[in-house]
């Protein structure tokens, strides 16, 4: 039986939380997101079950209000034309793929006075954050709501009309936002003493119920941000009270109470709501940046180093990339942060798939393909490709890597995409996953590296065997090292024997006239052995003591009256 999209996505909403706690990821980022990249322009007579997610995301965001029907009539629109206008662009009534980038991403529908719904709450919820909302968060869009919206508009250089339109909303819900004027005539009110017994005992968040969540919220009910009866329970208004305490003082607003915010909440100089914010934290730099190896299909996490570079190769993934085809397009692209915990692709026969990362609104970082929104419907196809050309563009990686970039890699990250890296199978071979759990629906933990092997350049180890294609151990990394240290490979030294070492292997034979098998035989280690005990340096032979007409052409003088 066929159900609608309306069914299927508020089924989704039921499912995804109990998902979301299995992984402990509950709060992170969106719940879906409906990638549109290499579809359709969709326009009045046009019929399908892209019109019916187009009409559903409309209807969700208030411009629709038809039936979900996947028939793009007068209705769907009229619900377009109502988005291209509000958001200044050509009104044609066409939702052409730039369009439906506005509509499924972070989209907003106008608001004003006599409106109400969860865009309304949310509104009020922002309005209250930044301190220009004192209301009940009620969904209602009345004069408190209007009033506190004029205000901000007046202090961040927009026309003060109390509506809610689409530039206020995308300049309120930014981080380049101004803070409530101070009233210059108020006068400053004594601020009482801390309490004895306040001593910060832990990080208090979400859901805390405890003696310091009384006292947390008695102190903002002090300093002006917290208007609420004191219950001890740490929930919605405290964490949002928090967060405007935190954004009021300089500090970073997670609306959560660790040590930092403790101290400030009780110090001297504590800033109340009415007086002069502090100014915002610093930014803290990009932590990561991402290099995507088409060539070698392998994603490459690079930390910052004591300067600030990023150096230090932190961990590699195996990935799909784009096919030939539909190739994962060269270029540097900076992260703008926006994510979700499923993504749905409804161009490509509407198959899924969890941890997604955009890059841009045609690619995105996101994990191994599934067939529904349940955990145990992985396509295995999807899974025995990673390590070759596979996507439509995305950048696959396994569920638990795709996990780590969601968490991880945020905005401002840079990702390089490339596809001239020289073939290192020896590294690709040294970071492949563990093998996928049909139990788990999971790759098992890859196995912790063996520690790395002494290499000496002027003595080989014994070697009892020839090397070929598959040796594995502390011989195989002697040979790729002094192989690499004559420039005959190019490669990762791993240890393991693969193409780039037997590669080297062979040229090295060529240039040393012999058997050019590729395969380190008997005569190939006498050879290399050889050359390795000629570049040992010799023993240096003991000298005297420089006399003093030595050391004085040397540029140093003696003192005679030391001892």
């Amino acid at each position: 039986m066929k159900r609608t999209l309306t069914l299927l996505l508020a089924l989704l909403m039921l499912l995804l939380p109990v998902m979301a706690e299995q992984d402990g990821d509950a709060g992170l980022g969106e719940d879906l997101a409906i990638v549109t990249s290499e579809g359709r322009e969709l326009k009045y007579g046009d019929k399908g079950e892209d019109v019916k997610q187009l009409q559903t995301r409309l209807k969700d965001l208030r411009y629709y209000n038809g039936p979900v029907s996947g028939n793009y009539m007068e209705v769907t629109r009229k619900a377009v034309r109502a988005v291209q206008e509000a958001y200044g662009l050509e009104v044609t009534g066409i939702a052409d793929l730039d369009v439906q980038e506005i509509i499924f991403g972070d989209a907003h529908r106008p608001l004003k006075k006599g409106d109400s719904g969860k865009d309304v709450s949310r509104l009020q919820t922002r309005l209250s954050e930044l301190g220009y909302y004192w209301g009940q968060i009620s969904g209602n869009y009345l004069d408190g709501t209007t009033a506190a919206m004029g205000n901000f508009q007046k202090d961040n250089g927009l026309e003060k009309t109390g509506r809610a339109d689409v530039a206020s909303l995308i300049k309120l819900y930014s981080d380049d936002i101004v803070m409530p004027t101070q009233d210059p005539n108020a006068t400053p009110r004594p601020l009482p003493s801390p309490p004895a017994d306040a001593a910060y005992t832990g990080v208090i968040s979400y859901g805390s119920k405890n003696k310091n969540v009384s006292l947390i919220q008695e102190r903002l009910t002090v300093l002006g941000f917290f208007d609420r009866k004191v219950t001890g329970g740490y929930y919605e208004h405290t964490f949002n009270a928090v967060k405007k305490f935190q954004q009021h003082n300089g500090l970073t607003a997670d609306g959560v109470v660790g040590e930092q915010t403790w101290n400030a909440l009780f110090a001297l100089d504590v800033v109340r709501s009415g007086e002069a914010p502090k100014p915002s934290p610093t930014p803290a730099p990009i932590p990561y940046f991402v290099e995507v190896d088409v060539n070698n299909q392998l994603v490459k996490i690079y930390a910052r180093d004591e300067q600030g570079t990023y150096t230090i190769l932190d961990r590699i993934f195996h990935t799909s990339t784009g096919t030939k085809n539909y190739p994962s397009k060269p270029g540097t692209y900076t992260l703008n942060g926006r994510k979700a915990r499923w993504a749905e692709f409804p161009n490509w026969g509407n198959v899924k798939a969890r941890w997604w990362l955009r890059i841009d609104k045609y690619i995105a970082f996101h994990s191994v393909i599934y067939n529904s929104y349940d955990v145990k419907s992985v396509s295995t196809g999807s899974v025995r490709k990673l390590g070759s050309r596979a996507s439509r563009g995305c950048i696959r990686l396994t569920v638990a890597d795709a996990k780590w970039m969601y968490d991880n890699i945020g905005e401002g990250t840079q990702v390089y995409i490339h596809e001239d890296a020289p073939l290192d199978p020896e590294l690709k071979a040294a970071h492949k996953p563990g093998s996928y759990n049909s139990k788990t629906y999971l790759h098992n933990v890859t196995p912790a590296p063996s520690p790395t092997p002494h290499f000496d350049s002027a003595k080989m180890p014994e070697i009892n065997r020839n090397l070929k294609t598959g040796s594995e151990g502390s011989d195989v990394f002697w040979l790729q090292s002094k192989l690499k240290e004559l420039g005959y490979y190019q490669g990762t030294v791993t240890g393991t024997f693969l193409d780039g070492t037997k590669n080297a292997v062979r040229a090295f034979q060529k240039d040393m006239n012999l058997s050019q098998s590729g395969s380190a035989d008997r005569k190939t280690l006498d050879t290399l052995a050889q050359l390795a005990a000629q570049s040992a340096a010799p023993t240096p032979l003991p000298t005297d003591p420089p006399d003093q007409a030595a050391g004085t052409q040397q540029g140093f003088t003696v003192d005679e009256n030391q001892p």
